[in-house]
């Protein structure tokens, strides 16, 4: 860690500390001292990694929280350009689309990841547009990252949720297989728990599409495995997935009370899960 690096920190955390009410001696125990953490501040030495953990600990956030912070309260870059991917892809603005594969910067330090950043440019084109090629290649470099990763983080979570509509169906269910147990280690964390339900929920959706039941209800008992009272979102969509895999399976006739059901959520304040349910059950469905 540079100096410039050691100053940005230190910075950061005082001013943490002092907007949280806090003094030195608040914090300072037996594994940091005082004086470790005043020439922290300072700039004039650094915390080696656990002891930064324990400084951190000691006002009282997390690690995700500070790094939060330390990025002057950004997501990170790959979260921003797909959010701006999302709203093309929603107006199906698919020019807009294309210029922004055109224009991509490379954000990224490593080749990887700007090139996995552009595949989720090029998948959102071609869910609009069939004809957009997406090469063998790209299929094979998405699907060999993936598995070679042993612990996927939120960013293997967004890639897999934005690009499993190219994979094969055997990739698919081989890959979802693995994003199910290699997603278990973050799991605690609150943001990477949501992205894992999204996940989880958009491969249910395109199994269903497939007409891969059987593993469509195997994902659903996974992820119903993991949810608790809080995850109201997850839970709702998982009850109207489970309703039109029943209408496909010729155990509910008509498509009525899905279509009612769907109204209620709406009704009831929360129009964002009626509208995601609409724009992905419209081919089943509507």
């Amino acid at each position: 860690m540079n100096t410039k690096e050691s100053m940005n920190l230190g910075e950061l955390f005082r001013e943490l500390r002092i907007a949280r009410g806090l003094k030195l001696k608040d914090i300072a125990s037996d594994e940091l001292s005082i004086s470790q953490l005043s020439k922290f501040e300072n700039g004039q030495t650094t915390l080696s990694s656990y002891k930064l953990l324990v400084a951190i600990s000691g006002i009282h956030m997390s690690l995700s929280e500070f790094g939060y912070a330390l990025n002057n309260y950004q997501e990170p870059a790959f979260f921003k350009l797909g959010k701006r991917i999302a709203e093309f892809h929603s107006k199906q603005d698919i020019d807009s689309l294309k210029k922004m594969q055109v224009t991509y910067k490379r954000y990224e330090s490593f080749d990887v990841y700007n090139r996995l950043n552009l595949l989720v440019i090029k998948v959102a084109i071609y869910s609009l547009d069939n004809s957009y090629p997406i090469t063998d290649e790209d299929k094979e470099f998405l699907t060999n990252y993936l598995y070679e990763i042993e612990a996927w983080t939120e960013y293997e979570l967004y890639i897999f949720g934005n690009t499993m509509s190219i994979l094969s169906n055997n990739d698919l269910i081989f890959l979802g297989k693995a994003f199910e147990d290699r997603s278990k280690l973050y799991s605690s964390l609150t943001s990477h728990k949501k992205s894992a339900e999204i996940a989880f929920l958009n491969l249910i959706l395109i199994l269903i599409e497939r007409k891969k039941v059987y593993y469509a209800r195997y994902f659903i008992s996974k992820l119903e495995a993991t949810l608790n009272y809080q995850d109201m979102f997850a839970i709702t969509c998982l009850q109207i997935l489970k309703q039109v895999i029943d209408y496909l399976n010729g155990d509910i006739k008509n498509i009525e009370k899905i279509v009612n059901d769907i109204d209620m959520i709406e009704k009831l304040g929360n129009p964002t899960t009626a509208s995601f349910l609409r724009i992905n059950l419209q081919q089943f469905l509507f």
